[in-house]
Formats: C-alpha cells, structure tokens, sequence
C-alpha cells in the first residue's frame, strides 16, 4: 500500500482541521442561539407573568374600594380608608406586586376646560366656572394673571370642539404651523400627559402643574373631594375660589379638617375662611364628599422581568367598580 507524500499528507490534516474547527463553530452558534431563545422565551413567560400580577392588583383594589364604599357612612370618601394607604407591596411567587390607589376628584381634572358657555362678558364669551378655577390654580402657583389666562384659553380651546380660537387662545392654524405640523386635539384628553402637545405648556410648566392635575377620560366636570385633597395640593383649593383664599388659608382649611374627613358639606364651608363664599351656587355643586373615580398605579415584578400599569376605575351601580382605560409603562 503506497503512502501518501508528505505534502499530501499535511494538506489532508489541514482539511481535517478546518472541518473540526468549522463544526466547532456552527456546534457553539447553535449553542449560543439555543441559550439565547431559552433565555428570551423566559423573559416572555416572566413579562407574561408580571401582567397577570398586575391585573391582580386591579382585581384587589376593586375590592378594597368595594369594601370601603359599602363600610361608608354615606358612599363618604376620605384618607384614612384602606385604600389611601401608601405602596403596598405583597409578595409573589418569584416576585411582587406593588400598588397605589389615589383619588381622582382630589386633583384637577384638565377635561372640564371642555364645558362650554354662552354668557358674554366685555364683549366676549365668559370663562365658565372650571377655566376660572384652572386660571386660579396657575396663578396660586406663582404665574403672573395674563399669562394664566393666555394658557387657559389655549388649552379650552385644544379640548372643546369648536375649531374657533378665543382671543388667547389657539388652534389648528397655530399648530399647523409649528415645526413639526399637527392639529388641535378638539376632544376630551385620555391622559394628563397631552397637556404636552398644547402650545405654551413647556416642560417646566407640566412639572409645576403634575401634582395637581389629572384627566377623567370621558368626564368633563370639576368636581373636588374635601375629604381626600391633601395638603400639599393647597394651591388647588385656593385656585378652586379663584384665590379668593390664599393658599396658607387654604392649608389651615385642609390641616383643620377632621380625620375620617367631614361628615357634611355644611360642616366645611363653616370654616371662616370660605363661608362667605358660599352664596355662588354653581361655585357650592364643584365641591364634594364622595367620589366616582380613582387611579390605581400597579407595578409586579417576577425576577428581573417588570411590568407598570395605570387603571382608572370608575363606581358603578351597588358600588362596583369598572375599569374605564388601562394604559401601560409608567406614564409621568
């Protein structure tokens, strides 16, 4: 039997090592795509699984909302309910759920810029009761009367449905000029975020105004719970009164109320501060002890997978509670 020559044989254990070396390579990418559809697969099951402890969440704070209204005097509202309480966090298997239920009708709601009006003043349609308290609150937060005003408009006239702009205000012309080219909105907002895209609403100012504000989706009235308005949001009940109050007033109204909240309304325009006021009925129909709508910020977490999710819930009939929108991620 002849033996291969020497050169033949050398290219012969090349060709053997380029094969070895060439199935090593495909064996590890195979491998490593295999690891990383395994790991990625994971990932969906825990994502997956944070969204179901999420809706849990929800399903738990219809309940405890549930619980509260039917233990309360009067369908009343207030603080020191369960559902006031703060990040309550619970575990789970291979993580947690996290949760936060706040009330909507402590804050502002940005839709009933939307009310419209067909009372004239100086010659031009009047700002209805909501725009005023909305003017009140940007002045009780430190911005000068005309500036107020101007945003006022602009933002009355990117939520109502007319295409006709106030004499401060703005609409799809001024938008359609911008740099970027859009329309106004001309309906109800789904989330306080949009108030972005309406001109003079910069950044700093959406900061300023966040702790304060919030959208209803679908409802387009103000109306602010005493009972569950904390201290810190001041400046909105002094802009409710058209700061006819100051804010430290306001403070001492908010500091001075009772515990469990007041038990009638009478009993909070007692205060001196505000009885006065009172005569204005339209003023006396935007405060009030109950409320209809809440926000439940739910967060869970299953190892390294995370999920956020806002619901507003909304009392129906024999106090059950319906979810009106879910937006997920955490929206500011």
């Amino acid at each position: 039997m002849n033996s291969l020559p020497g050169k033949q044989r050398g290219v012969a254990l090349i060709v053997v090592l380029l094969i070895v070396a060439m199935i090593a390579i495909i064996a590890t990418n195979i491998n490593s795509r295999n690891q990383i559809s395994v790991r990625r697969t994971i990932n969906l099951a825990q994502y997956d699984q944070a969204y179901w402890y999420a809706i849990s969440a929800e399903e738990l704070a219809k309940k405890v909302l549930k619980q509260d209204l039917d233990d309360a005097d009067e369908g009343k509202v207030h603080r020191q309910q369960y559902w006031a309480q703060a990040d309550v966090v619970f575990p789970a298997e291979q993580g947690e759920i996290g949760g936060r239920i706040s009330d909507l009708q402590a804050c502002f709601n940005l839709n009933a810029l939307a009310i419209e009006t067909t009372e004239v003043e100086n010659g031009q349609p009047k700002l209805p009761l909501p725009a005023v308290q909305f003017k009140g609150l940007l002045v009780a937060l430190g911005m000068d009367d005309f500036s107020a005003e101007r945003l006022t408009h602009t933002l009355k006239d990117y939520i109502d449905e007319d295409t006709v702009a106030s004499p401060f205000g703005a609409e799809d012309a001024d938008y359609e000029s911008r740099t970027v080219p859009y329309r106004a909105a001309n309906t109800l907002m789904s989330h306080r975020s949009e108030l972005r895209a309406v001109i003079g609403f910069s950044q700093e100012v959406y900061l300023k105004l966040a702790p304060y504000i919030c959208v209803i989706p679908g409802y387009d009235r103000q109306v602010l719970n005493v009972n569950t308005i904390e201290v810190e949001q001041a400046a909105l009940l002094a802009g409710m009164f058209d700061n006819k109050i100051s804010v430290g007033e306001a403070e001492s109204i908010i500091n001075q109320r009772p515990g469990d909240g007041y038990d009638s309304l009478d009993d909070f325009w007692s205060n001196g501060s505000i009885s006065g006021l009172r005569q204005d009925k339209n003023l006396e129909s935007s405060f009030s002890l109950k409320s209809q709508y809440f926000l439940l910020e739910a967060g869970a977490k299953v190892d390294s997978a995370t999920f956020r999710m806002q619901s507003v819930l909304r009392v129906g009939g024999n106090n059950q509670l319906d979810v009106l929108t879910r937006q997920y991620g955490g929206q500011k």
